[in-house]
């Protein structure tokens, strides 16, 4: 239950991500940076894992539950929040890394790739789907494929009224970055189809924005904006050399 777009500028991309979560579980602690992992990411104490983080070189990568697929009855289930923390502990590609790993430990997932170089001179993300048996990569084809949704409830219903929200939102007569942060920001009189979900089970629990400006001969310049929906409570993260901020 999520939703992601994104938004590329001459040097470097913007990425938003709402993340919902059903109200029985527990707050997500909000991002900082992790010198291990040379990345900023919040952290879920469910399952001790990530779904959205940032390296200091600007890549980013977002996950999103894959409902559609069948889910894994195995045993020894792994938190899916983990597969981020894995793949930035290495300095192999993520997409050479998830074609070796033993996926079948995970339930199904997608996962969006936001390379360090993105831009609109190379605007190439992947996204790739794990269906409990196969990884593949989805197309994504800027504008014409966001927003990416995921839902366990209407996913069809709840896709297309998110879609359409979004065309009607981001049109280009204003600053595209804050249409973008509108539009995620935004709800429906019929809270389940709104981007900004509220349900009687769940809600969206925290809204990111994260901003990456490519550097030449020197790191990318990233700023992470966390909305705490539940707590109303704002936090930003700059670059690593910087410190963080807070504010209500």
């Amino acid at each position: 239950m999520c939703t992601l777009t994104y938004l590329l500028n001459d040097n470097g991309y913007e990425l938003f991500f709402n993340r919902d979560e059903q109200r029985s579980r527990l707050l997500a602690i909000p991002p900082k940076y992790y010198p291990i992992s040379g990345a900023i990411y919040p952290v879920d104490p469910v399952g001790a894992g990530t779904w959205i983080a940032v390296s200091k070189k600007g890549l980013s990568l977002a996950l999103l539950n894959n409902y559609q697929a069948p889910a894994n009855n195995h045993n020894n289930v792994i938190s899916r929040g983990q597969l981020i923390l894995s793949l930035l502990q290495n300095q192999t590609s993520v997409i050479e890394q998830l074609e070796t790993m033993d996926l079948k430990v995970f339930q199904p997932f997608q996962l969006c790739i936001f390379p360090e170089d993105l831009s609109i001179k190379k605007p190439k993300i992947h996204c790739v789907k794990w269906n409990g048996k196969q990884l593949i990569e989805v197309s994504v084809d800027g504008k014409a494929d966001l927003p990416i949704t995921s839902s366990s409830l209407d996913f069809i219903d709840v896709r297309q009224k998110r879609k359409y929200r979004f065309e009607q939102s981001v049109n280009g007569k204003e600053l595209l970055s804050k249409q973008h942060k509108d539009f995620h920001f935004s709800t429906e009189k019929d809270g389940k189809y709104a981007v900004n979900m509220q349900r009687e089970d769940a809600r969206t629990v925290s809204i990111s924005h994260l901003s990456i400006k490519t550097c030449l001969a020197k790191e990318s310049e990233i700023c992470f904006e966390y909305f705490d929906n539940v707590l109303q409570k704002s936090h930003t993260v700059l670059s690593p050399k910087e410190e963080s901020i807070e504010f209500a």
